[in-house]
């Protein structure tokens, strides 16, 4: 679970606090005053499913004003802090995600984004490297595909030493693997919060997501905008 202060702990059990919000973009920081509507959404243990054996991508809906040049595929990482006044919590990151599709509208310059989160970078072939030597296990395997899409595994993913991994033969991608090993362990991979890939077992449902409840994270607003962090 995500360790927060004790001022963030004092202010969530105030009815009076709010929760505000941000999105930092390639180094620029947009706040409720160019958001117009923010929304992630991702789905660790589909509640109609219950599925297992999952990488699981997270997506990011987004709408600024004066937004500026921002280049392709732009990194976007939005955060939230909790507000009493004067009052404020440090931010809470809520992901890293990057510009997939965009849309301006030429009548208001609201521009529309959508992207995903590093999970899409596992969609491209495995080809290991000649000195990898196989089978090789569920761990090392993990580290490596982690390497190859620019990411670190997340320390509260546990491996059992004895789960082997074959050649990737027949053109499988990064994420093909990825979903091998999630389905050995009983669980999904996610992109955490901080960017990290995480391996969740269905045992242990982590309390920071309510994933069966809301997909990702609880409704919140502010200006009358609802927005899902």
């Amino acid at each position: 679970m995500r360790q927060t202060s004790a001022l963030y702990q004092k202010l969530l059990q105030d009815p009076g606090s709010r929760k505000e919000v941000r999105v930092i973009i390639n180094g620029v920081t947009y706040g409720e005053d160019r958001i117009v509507s923010l929304a992630t959404k991702a789905n660790l243990f589909p509640s109609d499913t219950m599925g297992v054996g999952g990488a699981i991508a997270k997506e990011i809906d987004l709408s600024l004003v004066e937004s500026g040049a921002i280049p392709p595929m732009a990194e976007v990482v939005p955060a939230y802090r909790l507000v009493l006044g004067e009052v404020s919590s440090e931010w809470v990151q809520k992901g890293v995600f990057f510009i997939d599709t965009r849309s301006a509208d030429a009548l208001t310059g609201v521009l529309t984004i959508h992207g995903y989160d590093a999970m899409l970078k596992a969609e491209q072939v495995w080809e290991p490297d000649q000195s990898l030597v196989f089978p090789m296990t569920m761990e090392r395997a993990s580290a490596e595909i982690a390497r190859l899409m620019g990411v670190s595994i997340d320390p509260r993913t546990v491996f059992q030493p004895s789960y082997l991994v074959d050649y990737p033969a027949n053109a499988y991608t990064l994420r093909d693997v990825l979903r091998y090993i999630a389905a050995a362990y009983a669980g999904n991979w996610i992109i955490t919060d901080t960017g990290q890939l995480r391996l969740v077992t269905f045992a242990e449902l982590p309390p920071e997501s309510s994933f069966l409840i809301t997909g990702y994270g609880s409704a919140i607003t502010f200006g009358g905008v609802r927005i899902l962090v």
